[in-house]
């Protein structure tokens, strides 16, 4: 059993698991399950059918069923069919307080009986996954609270489909927002509207009732060598959605109220050991170039008199993608390290606090303009490593010279790799954005999902 005691009524908490991203936010990143029957509502007598990974790649069919559902106080899954000779997991939802409850998960199952080896890996795998779960429900209880009694946006997200994206959407769909994706096909639920960036194609009635966009496009910087022509894959992916977005939004003659669009800490270039705030200008490089053409083609939202936010990104933190997924495998392969002599500054931010940002800025009407989305604790790449080592119990001693790095990546790792960037989130900390994993060591727990190892 595992059990948390939360400073919210049991109605509220009862609440965030019957929205629709409250599956997606439980998703272990570490071992994620993929849903195959389309989403359904919590309600007894509903099923859902999911791969689960067993053994590496190999993954399985799982299919559950709400066998119980009293509203407020308790669901259950059962198992129809799937990996478990049988399993049972009831959600309790215990009043404690006007304000605060207990939320308990327990669970029942006995394996097949060529699985009786495997129990403890299986009890040790739940108690990691109902940590991570716990954990994630408290944050999300807590962000969202900050803004309960406001009232709930309609979100239009563009680049929905990637790891930032993906849990932005699941984030604000517990929140009781309704999010909508911006896809580059036909659309096909009520949860989605198409556009064709490539062919310069998005009619107005895309923003139809629409709140606020928010625009997460683009390009991996990362995924590869910069090729002439990789860059110029980077510059439209960039460029040339934004730019539409924004013609789009300044012709409508009903705006949305907020348009958020993506930018990097790349904006300030190389900047050494100097701290950084939203008041420093462009830096020099293709990656400062890049950033600041990508905040010019959304400046027409701002001069059509609508707020726009350019979201300076560092690092996001989690394990499901980006630098962070990249890292984790070497270092638990015991061959993890500094890049080159470590010196260089890593500006980062948790997933979670990138997801408690967007809805705090959206939420604050007073908040335009650039916006760094970092921690308020920039580090030293050798710091980063040292403390991700120890979180997993793995040696961080093998280190990356720089020349080997150049000689793989060229230009990307003098730019990305190699490069210092002490961002400081100035603008975050002045309109009294709270952060709810401020330090490496505690952001790194959360999001390898080690919490119970701590």
């Amino acid at each position: 059993m595992w059990r948390s005691s939360l400073p919210h009524p049991a109605s509220e908490v009862f609440s965030w698991y019957e929205r629709i991203g409250a599956f997606e936010r439980l998703n272990a990143p570490w071992r994620p399950v993929f849903v195959i029957s389309p989403p359904q509502p919590l309600a007894l007598g509903t099923e859902v059918e999911i791969r689960v990974p067993v053994l590496g790649p190999v993954r399985v069919p799982w299919r559950l069923r709400h066998s119980l559902f009293v509203k407020n106080e308790a669901f259950r899954d059962e198992q129809v069919a799937g990996p478990f000779k049988a399993w049972r997991h009831d959600h309790r939802f215990i009043v404690e307080g006007v304000d605060s409850s207990e939320m308990l998960d327990e669970i029942e199952y006995s394996l097949p009986w060529f699985g009786g080896l495997a129990n403890f890996q299986v009890q040790r795998e739940l108690t990691r996954l109902f940590a991570h779960r716990h954990a994630v429900l408290r944050h999300d209880l807590a962000l969202h609270a900050r803004w309960k009694d406001m009232p709930r946006k309609t979100v239009l997200i563009a680049g929905a489909s990637g790891f930032i994206g993906s849990a932005l959407r699941a984030f604000l769909s517990t929140a009781g927002h309704e999010v909508i994706s911006l896809v580059r096909r036909p659309a096909r639920s009520a949860s989605e509207r198409s556009w064709h960036p490539e062919r310069k194609e998005l009619s107005p009635s895309v923003f139809d009732g629409i709140d606020i966009v928010i625009n997460l496009g683009g390009e991996n910087i990362a995924a590869g060598r910069w090729s002439a022509a990789r860059k110029t894959l980077l510059w439209k992916s960039r460029t040339e959605g934004t730019s539409l977005l924004a013609e789009t939004i300044a012709s409508l003659e009903r705006k949305p109220e907020l348009a958020i669009m993506g930018s990097a800490i790349g904006f300030y270039g190389d900047q050494g050991s100097a701290i950084i705030d939203e008041q420093a200008p462009a830096g020099s490089g293709f990656l400062a170039e890049l950033a600041k053409a990508w905040e010019n083609a959304a400046a027409p939202i701002a001069d059509s008199g609508c707020r726009l936010v350019s979201i300076r990104t560092g690092t996001v933190l989690n394990i499901a993608g980006g630098a962070l997924s990249k890292m984790v495998p070497p270092f638990l392969a015991g061959v993890g390290g500094p890049l080159g002599n470590g010196q260089q500054y890593m500006s980062w931010i948790g997933l979670e606090d990138f997801l408690g940002a967007i809805e705090h800025i959206m939420y604050t009407p007073s908040l335009d303009g650039p916006i760094n989305m970092v921690s308020p604790n920039p580090c030293t790449n050798e710091y980063f490593c040292d403390t991700l080592g120890k979180i997993l119990r793995r040696p961080s001693w093998l280190r990356m010279p720089a020349g080997v790095l150049k000689a793989i990546f060229g230009e990307m790792a003098n730019a990305t790799l190699l490069a210092s960037a002490r961002i400081t989130p100035s603008r975050l900390i002045s309109f009294s954005y709270q952060f709810v994993t401020p330090n490496l060591p505690e952001a790194l727990v959360f999001e390898c999902g080690m919490s119970h190892r701590a």
